[in-house]
């Protein structure tokens, strides 16, 4: 079963179990990736651009999450975390920094003679969604220095 109509089911079962606020995340979800859907040409949306935008949507929650928190508004930040709670179970379990350095460690290897740029796409590549973008970048810096260094 792909993810969006694992989604769709569980907005089916989150209504008739009365759950409210994960029948409003659920199919805020699916309105994401119907959006998406029509953006793409018929027949394109595979699970990798579904977890784009989930992954996305997940970010941008963060960071509101980030920003409520400064403000003092834990009330929305209670109400975020239920949402990443909900949205998280649709996500693939990230990597700790070992594995996603291991990963760097590598590409470079297989990549001989490569620039931050070539490094940090394979790397990402591989890792498709599992890691932070900026743990990501962090770790090619490294590698990248203890080369020159």
């Amino acid at each position: 079963m792909n993810q969006k109509t694992r989604i769709a089911e569980m907005a089916k079962e989150a209504l008739r179990a009365g759950e409210a606020k994960k029948v409003e995340v659920l199919r805020y979800l699916l309105s994401l990736l119907q959006k998406r859907e029509l953006e793409l040409p018929p027949g394109e949306m595979e699970e990798k651009e579904v977890l784009q935008v989930l992954q996305k949507e997940a970010k941008r929650k963060e960071e509101a999450k980030g920003m409520f928190a400064k403000a003092g508004r834990d009330d929305l930040v209670k109400e975020l975390e239920e949402e990443l709670v909900i949205l998280g179970q649709f996500l693939p379990e990230s990597l700790g920094e070992a594995e996603v350095e291991k990963i760097v460690r590598e590409e470079r290897a297989k990549g001989g003679e490569m620039q931050f740029g070539e490094l940090m796409r394979a790397a990402m590549g591989r890792l498709q969604g599992r890691a932070d973008g900026r743990v990501v970048s962090g770790l090619v810096k490294k590698v990248l220095d203890e080369q020159e260094g």
